[in-house]
């Protein structure tokens, strides 16, 4: 407890709470804003149990507490309470609307639209909630990237408080920017160390101020970035 085999994930609750994907050890940790442990769930599986993962990565929480589990290996989400404990589930393998392969990156929107990174189908997903802790997809759209099946090419994304939708194209080393409904309206990076230029762009998050903050893990740093500029 405590520990960590390569965490892909972290996303803070309403409350202060830190979730942390521990990734290859297959679980979920939590933490107090001070880092105190609280407790973890999870173990390796493939039985379809809300509690086996494989490979768990993107993590959210909505403004009611609960966490959206990317559960990457097993190809769909998980939703738990604040409790840790399971409360429903969407996705599963598939090519079709609702369908995911290789999801990681997840984030909530004003709106409790649910935005996930559907890696190897290249497209963003969006989910509605139709009824309590029930999902269903409502709209996609095609991303130009996500081109690489390797184990770094792992897309994040993030909503504004605006809803405008960020996302990182790790191998293409760039940011991409969207409306809520998947009309692109910005992007920038290239391969480089320059004050616009990634290594390897990762994870990606926008503060409360509208800055969307990018995990640059090629050229080990962190990197800020005025939107209103960059637009």
């Amino acid at each position: 407890p405590g520990t960590f085999n390569e965490p892909w994930g972290v996303a803070v609750a309403p409350d202060g709470t830190v979730y942390v994907a521990d990734t290859w050890n297959h679980r979920i940790q939590h933490f107090t804003a001070g880092g105190e442990f609280l407790g973890m769930f999870g173990k390796n599986g493939t039985s379809g149990q809300p509690t086996e993962f494989w490979g768990p990565r993107g993590l959210a929480v909505d403004e009611k507490g609960r966490l959206f589990v990317v559960d990457t290996g097993n190809k769909r989400v998980v939703i738990f309470d604040a409790e840790g404990q399971p409360v429903g589930q969407f996705g599963g393998f598939g090519l079709q609307l609702g369908g995911l392969d290789e999801p990681v990156g997840v984030a909530i929107d004003g709106q409790g639209r649910v935005f996930v990174a559907d890696t190897w189908n290249r497209r963003v997903q969006v989910f509605e909630e139709v009824a309590d802790s029930v999902f269903s997809a409502v709209a996609e759209w095609p991303i130009d990237g996500w081109l690489g099946q390797s184990l770094d090419n792992k897309p994040y994304l993030s909503v504004s408080r605006l809803g405008t939708v960020c996302l990182t194209d790790p191998e293409g080393y760039r940011v991409l920017c969207f409306s809520s409904d998947g009309e692109f309206k910005f992007g920038w990076g290239g391969f480089g160390s320059g004050s616009s230029q990634f290594g390897l762009p990762d994870g990606l998050t926008f503060s409360e101020s509208g800055d969307l903050w990018v995990v640059d893990s090629g050229n080990d740093r962190l990197m800020r970035f005025n939107l209103s500029e960059a637009g």
